[in-house]
């Protein structure tokens, strides 16, 4: 149904500096069990925000588990920093696949804010916009990433910059950052959302459920996320998002930390979607490098 959610491409898409953004959809029309009764063409610009999500849900869960050791403290530092430094560098393996000679696939430029009052973890999308920023800052001759982007966006794993911001800005303690299973936790999920590519996204969930990763009550919220957001613009996709997350605050089938990863996910999105549409609208360098002087 979702086939190639995450699906390199070099293929030229819209002119980026304009600011366009993903041709009008259908709205999916949902049966009365919550199934689609149609196939929904993804717009390309959605995978990135996608990307981010899995990642931030999936790093938000497993750093939870591996900071329990820590105790419960330990357990919230950890389902945030995971959220921050797996959906971060999701969102930079997504763009490098996803880059043009255009510059970087994005929705339109959002004229509502992303920030959501009422999710306790919207400062998790924000961090993950800020070390998002460090990795950026790093990739490119001289640092710089000029915007159109006249070469692809490289893909760079190294924990250093967003794992730097982290521990400085997050204030992640490096008893939780040197924890032995912390790093091949963050590769794992970022290959789980690296693959995901090769797979409809409804049997990349269905697998991630099955192999206890993933809870099939998150599971089955997640796809019905996506299949939300899909049609949307960026505009409508933060005020979609905003819903789901009323809706999780309120939610009772959840458990706790069903529920506050999810809202950290949700908070990564929205904020995703709004850094890279305004990457993609820059008609001059980024103005971190310091490229136009």
């Amino acid at each position: 149904m979702f086939r190639s959610l995450l699906r390199p491409s070099l293929m030229l898409a819209c002119v980026l500096a304009s600011g366009c953004g993903p041709a009008p959809e259908p709205e999916p029309v949902p049966s009365s069990e919550g199934a689609l009764t149609q196939n929904l063409r993804w717009p390309r610009w959605i995978k990135i925000v996608a990307a981010d999500f899995v990642g931030a849900l999936d790093g938000a869960a497993t750093g939870a588990g591996i900071g329990s050791v820590l105790g419960p403290e330990g357990a919230v530092i950890g389902a945030g920093v995971g959220a921050v430094i797996t959906g971060a560098q999701a969102s930079g393996e997504a763009a490098a696949q996803l880059t043009t000679t255009q510059g970087v696939v994005a929705g339109s430029r959002a004229t509502v804010s992303p920030a959501n009052s009422l999710n306790p973890f919207d400062s998790i999308g924000q961090h993950h916009n800020a070390g998002l920023d460090t990795l950026v800052s790093i990739i490119g001759p001289g640092g710089c990433i000029p915007n159109p982007f006249p070469f692809p966006f490289p893909r760079d794993r190294t924990k250093g910059p967003i794992w730097d911001y982290a521990s400085r800005a997050m204030k992640a303690p490096q008893e939780f950052l040197s924890q032995p299973a912390l790093e091949p936790a963050w590769n794992e999920s970022l290959n789980f959302v690296a693959t995901a590519a090769d797979e409809d996204i409804e049997v990349s969930i269905q697998n991630r459920v099955k192999s206890g990763k993933m809870s099939a009550a998150v599971g089955e919220r997640v796809i019905r996320y996506f299949n939300a957001i899909a049609p949307l613009d960026t505009d409508k996709m933060i005020e979609a998002t905003k819903s789901f997350e009323k809706e999780t605050l309120a939610d009772k089938a959840l458990k706790e930390q069903e529920r506050t990863n999810l809202l950290r996910a949700y908070s990564v999105a929205r904020y995703s979607a709004v850094y890279w549409a305004d990457q993609a609208a820059r008609k001059t360098a980024s103005p971190w490098c310091g490229c136009s002087k």
